[in-house]
């Protein structure tokens, strides 16, 4: 369960949402108690009466995470994010910032569950750096907002070091590392025996025999 969305829900102008409010803690409670289906549920019929809350769409997409509905999961949580940051908030008691930090440390999760799948490790690889990347500057997004959130500062470092890794090993590869240390020259001609013209005198110069 989120304590971070515990909140007194019911004190929006909006009337209907006052009915929603404690679906949405019985929500949480059935998450909390590992009947994910039943939360599901809840979530689902929220978010039909009243799609612009941001927090039942959270823990959505944290649910579709553990569930292994990576692509839904995302789509969840930048939907969340956008209504964030457009002042979208339901919940009045939890800072916006520490809301905010909760859905893009949700969104860098499932950005780094998704590098890990076969589909991405044994695709291209530029599809598994630019998910690191995007899963790096989540959790970065993540402690720049709430810098009391260790595990996202974490995530952004161990992120960063991998992404680096990635790119070298492609490198590698490729032979990009060649480019870089002779980038107007190319890499540098192979050395073999010398070879001379049919025109030269083969004594000027070099050694004769009598």
């Amino acid at each position: 369960m989120s304590k971070s969305l515990l909140g007194d829900l019911n004190t929006k102008d909006e009337p209907h949402l006052a009915a929603l409010g404690p679906r949405f803690l019985r929500g949480l409670a059935a998450h909390g108690a590992g009947r994910v289906d039943q939360a599901l549920e809840i979530y689902n019929q929220i978010l039909l009466a009243e799609p612009r809350l941001p927090e039942p769409r959270m823990e959505r997409g944290r649910i579709r995470l553990e569930m292994g509905q990576l692509d839904d999961a995302e789509a969840d949580l930048r939907e969340a994010i956008r209504l964030l940051e457009a002042g979208g908030q339901w919940s009045e008691d939890v800072a916006e910032n520490v809301v905010q930090a909760l859905a893009w440390s949700l969104l860098g999760e499932v950005l780094k569950e998704k590098a890990a799948t076969d589909d991405v490790v044994f695709g291209p690889e530029e599809g598994f750096v630019t998910l690191i990347a995007q899963s790096r500057l989540a959790f970065a997004r993540a402690a720049e907002l709430d810098p009391a959130d260790a595990t996202s500062q974490i995530n952004a470092l161990e992120l960063s070091e991998e992404q680096l890794d990635a790119a070298n090993e492609k490198a590698e590869l490729t032979g990009d590392f060649l480019a870089d240390l002779f980038p107007n020259d190319g890499p540098p001609p192979a050395v073999g025996p010398p070879t001379g013209s049919d025109d030269e005198d083969p004594n000027d110069g070099g050694y004769s025999e009598g």
